[in-house]
């Protein structure tokens, strides 16, 4: 096999790396091992990473930054007349990171390993492998970012992992610019397993940045300025929002100056003030609690408490806010490690798993697992015992193993029934509804009486792709689908990670209760995220119980 690369393909910076004499090395670009992940669409170039990053306060309407955040949807960009996929734009990212590492080591760079949050989904993933091949690159695996990172604790930081005598409990949490991941792995003598995963693919530090964008216009609009319409003036607010964000991690306080900014009424205006750690804490505080509460899921649903951790690892460049190394000593009571630069974690990881499959003897066995639930749109029971369609049946549960094959078997409703329509959903809701729509097929049956058996068999890889298979048994009709980016342009709208109907309502609810009964909600609420199956199912009906008795009691606010 050919010299394999690793690729971390971020929402805000992007690094591809290779091994050098068994170490991970980061592949310098244009001069810097990091690529921020922004593309500029000349009207005869497409520019790249630094120098489009530069000129977006220029030309913003022509620039795309935070691709990846929208990566497997039907959202288009608009740019100068003509429209631009997600896909399109992480190829432009990939190219550039191919052409650079090949200018810098005089490598051809063709079959590589690109890493994806654990928390993506089916139509993501497919997304970032057409990336890949529009790229001209030959993707050999899809690597979930926090475990990429583990492979760097273990490999090149704490070999001595290797010889332990008891298995360390590893939780990595990785808070990037756009996405948020943790995973619980459970390390013991080079063989890893991830014992769960958690997340939220649209938390990150750009999330940050809005909050600290909020903060100029309020100040700007002290001065009757209200620049939202003017492209050039936010694109310039946004960049200093994230040179702020980043002084931060190191001073406490930060005086910005922007001058000449925009104009109002002939005259210049300019923005002056002071920011302070301890202000911009409070304004992402929410943001980060809900990643505590997206940790303490993931410990739950591996059945593990903080106290069992061994180490607590940091990755992803958000994770410099000392705010964050701070809530996990606080909620965990374990160390948090820092031992190497969040933004290169990922990427070198992926140079590692890349030398492994090249051939490179580093003798380490890579268990990774589900993210999401696989399954089925079924006829099923409602509350009241109705027939619905609106039920969601698993076939292959959240935190398998992979690779892995689940088979389950169905039955026809009516007699000589023809045909069966197979709709595949990811999600952990019982109601299809509230789960995202991986894809569909139609199936035809040989006449049966009602009743007769359908059999499907799901098979999920290790880049996190689904092949469904469905047949009859005692005949020869079965049909094989292996489901295409194309098929989620039918999705029913995917919910936000862990928020389903049940808790949106919850959560809207929360502000409108008196304080005792706050707290009730609120326990109800943690149950339900933590829980699932049948617990998870208890959970709602618990949930669906409390809003039934709020309706009958007397003096609850409107919202």
């Amino acid at each position: 096999m050919s010299h394999v690369f690793g690729i971390d393909l971020g929402t805000t910076n992007s690094v591809i790396a290779h091994l050098v004499e068994g170490r991970p090395v980061a592949v310098p670009v244009d001069g810097s091992r990091i690529v921020p992940s922004v593309v500029l669409y000349e009207d005869n170039r497409v520019v790249v990473g630094r120098e489009a990053r530069n000129l977006e306060m220029l030309r913003p309407e022509r620039c795309i930054r935070s691709a990846k955040r929208k990566m497997g949807t039907l959202h288009r960009y608009s740019i100068a007349g003509r429209e631009v996929s997600p896909e399109e734009v992480s190829a432009q990212i990939l190219s550039a990171l191919k052409q650079g590492a090949e200018k810098a080591t005089g490598v051809p760079v063709r079959d590589v390993v690109i890493t994806v949050p654990a928390y993506f989904d089916d139509a993501q993933r497919r997304a970032t492998l057409e990336a890949g091949q529009r790229a001209g690159l030959h993707v050999l695996r899809l690597l979930n970012e926090p475990t990429s990172a583990s492979l760097l604790y273990e490999r090149v930081l704490h070999p001595e992992a290797l010889r332990v005598a008891e298995p360390e409990i590893l939780l990595v949490y990785d808070l990037g610019g756009g996405t948020f991941d943790v995973s619980v792995l459970e390390v013991f003598q080079g063989v890893r397993e991830v014992r769960s995963t958690a997340g939220n693919t649209q938390l990150g530090g750009d999330d940050f940045d809005d909050k600290l964008v909020q903060l100029f216009l309020e100040a700007l609009k002290k001065q009757g300025v209200e620049p939202r319409e003017d492209g050039r003036a936010m694109a310039r607010l946004r960049q200093l929002a994230e040179e702020t964000k980043i002084r931060l991690s190191t001073d406490i306080s930060v005086h910005v100056k922007e001058e000449f900014l925009t104009q109002a009424r002939g005259r210049p205006i300019h923005l002056e003030m002071e920011v302070r750690r301890r202000d911009f804490e409070a304004l992402i505080e929410p943001l980060l609690e809900s990643t505590v509460a997206l940790t303490r899921q993931a410990l739950a649903e591996a059945r593990l408490e903080g106290q069992s951790l061994s180490k607590i690892c940091l990755v992803g460049g958000s994770t410099r806010i000392p705010r964050v190394r701070q809530m996990l000593e606080e909620a965990f009571g374990v160390d948090v490690h820092e031992e190497v630069d969040p933004d290169l974690a990922v990427g070198l990881g992926a140079a590692i798993q890349a030398g492994m499959l090249s051939g490179e003897p580093v003798g380490r066995i890579l268990v990774d697992v589900a993210s999401h639930s696989l399954g089925m749109r079924v006829i099923g029971e409602d509350d009241l015992g109705s027939a619905t369609p609106d039920t969601f049946a698993p076939v292959l549960r959240r935190n398998t193993v992979l690779p892995a094959t689940k088979v389950e078997e169905f039955y026809t409703l009516v007699p000589e029934q023809e045909l069966v329509q197979v709709e595949v959903f990811q999600g952990e809701s019982r109601r299809v509804s509230e789960n995202t729509r991986v894809g569909a097929f139609e199936f035809p049956l040989e006449p049966r009486p009602a009743n007769s058996p359908v059999r499907v068999e799901f098979t999920y890889d290790l880049n996190g792709v689904v092949k469904v298979s469905v047949s009859q048994p005692g005949t020869t009709n079965a049909k094989t689908v292996a489901l295409s980016v194309a098929d989620v342009g039918k999705a029913v709208p995917a919910l936000a990670p862990g928020q389903s109907a049940v808790e949106r309502k919850g959560y809207a609810l929360l502000e409108r209760l008196p304080p005792e009964q706050r707290a009730g909600l609120k326990r109800l609420l943690d149950e339900y995220a933590q829980s699932q199956g049948v617990a998870r199912e208890r959970a709602e009906e618990a949930l669906l119980d409390f809003f039934l008795n709020l309706e009958h009691a007397p003096g609850l606010p409107e919202p």
